[in-house]
């Protein structure tokens, strides 16, 4: 791979030719943060000439936006190869980085547009596991739960909760036992209301009893996080009623940027070598366990990550606990919906 780099006004024109991969990336990275780092805040890629991009690729392009954004500059890439195109929009990398057909409309974005602080209300909104659990889950179009196992939702929702309390520091699990490590309210009201909950047994128990505990209020979870979700402005709530007696609610988007942030960290992760964080480990986990990473992948891309999901899968005992459960039902349906001989 090489990169050439040219001036058009004010604005760094950097030409990316050949392959960007793991063999390449380091250098490109490494380029990339030197030009930034040294006071260059309006810079396009061409990639007319980039024939072929990785997931290593891919992640030189979201360190090179996120620390242009951190500098309040402007970066897009501009002309990429069908091939490459097709990789950006899978990847929905649009989400993160303007991708313009031309070169001149690049150039144009970043000299209307450079040096200028982001407003406020454009920042992510941060959410729970929970939260990003559903997000996955739903249908961005119906606005309804996707045709997943409901026993195998309902138990990665108990779980989050529980991941989450993990990840604050107010429980610890091991192989045998969930114990709680600080009674300190978290701020979520949900996340509170478990705490309590957890509380108020004096004995420890294993995370599978805490899972089957929490399932108990499945109904009261997801309606709890559907609501936080329609307060954060994420998705709004239709109500409608079904031959004008049963009422049925629907859950449209509002903001497509968190759910789209969610699928392309996870699948960027998955497609990657890299060393995960502990709360995507946890979001693999759960994902994986009711069968939401799917959506995110190819049928040939599945092939190939099935190993590495799993792998990741393992890194968090209660998302390995929720498993095990999951399937412990799963036989159980399967023996008991067999014929009488």
């Amino acid at each position: 791979m090489t990169i050439n780099q040219r001036k058009e006004g004010d604005v760094t024109i950097l030409q990316v030719q050949g392959r960007l991969d793991s063999t390449t990336a380091q250098d490109a990275d490494r380029s990339l943060a030197t030009l930034i780092g040294g006071g260059t805040l309006e810079v396009v890629l061409d990639l007319s000439g980039l024939e072929y991009v990785s997931s290593a690729g891919l992640r030189v392009f979201l360190s090179a936006a996120k620390r242009m954004k951190q500098a309040h500059g402007k970066l897009a890439l501009a002309s990429p190869a069908p091939q490459v195109k097709q990789v950006l929009d899978i990847a929905g990398f649009s989400t993160f980085l303007p991708i313009f057909a031309t070169m001149a409309d690049a150039v144009g974005s970043c000299t209307t547009a450079v040096a200028q602080p982001e407003p406020a209300n454009t920042a992510l909104v941060k959410l729970t596991v929970a939260e990003e659990i559903l997000l996955l889950a739903l249908d961005d179009k119906s606005g309804v739960i996707k045709p997943v196992p409901s026993f195998a939702l309902d138990y990665a929702l108990a779980a989050a909760l529980l991941a989450e309390l993990e990840l604050s520091d107010r429980i610890d699990t091991d192989l045998k036992i969930l114990k709680l490590i600080s009674p300190a309210p978290t701020g979520e009201p949900l996340l509170d209301e478990t705490l309590l909950e957890l509380q108020q047994k004096t004995e420890t128990q294993p995370t599978s009893f805490w899972l089957e505990r929490l399932t108990i209020r499945k109904k009261h979870i997801e309606e709890r996080v559907l609501a936080q979700l329609v307060r954060k402005g994420i998705l709004k709530q239709e109500n409608r009623r079904i031959l004008w007696v049963f009422k049925t609610h629907r859950y449209p988007l509002m903001d497509d940027r968190e759910v789209k942030e969610v699928r392309t960290r996870l699948r960027e992760l998955i497609l990657s070598d890299d060393i995960p964080d502990p709360r995507d480990v946890v979001l693999i986990s759960l994902g994986n366990a009711c069968r939401l990473l799917d959506d995110l992948f190819t049928p040939k891309e599945k092939e190939r990550v099935h190993s590495r999901i799993t792998a990741l899968a393992r890194l968090d005992l209660i998302g390995d606990q929720l498993a095990t459960s999951i399937q412990e039902i799963e036989r159980t349906i399967a023996i008991t919906s067999l014929p009488n001989i």
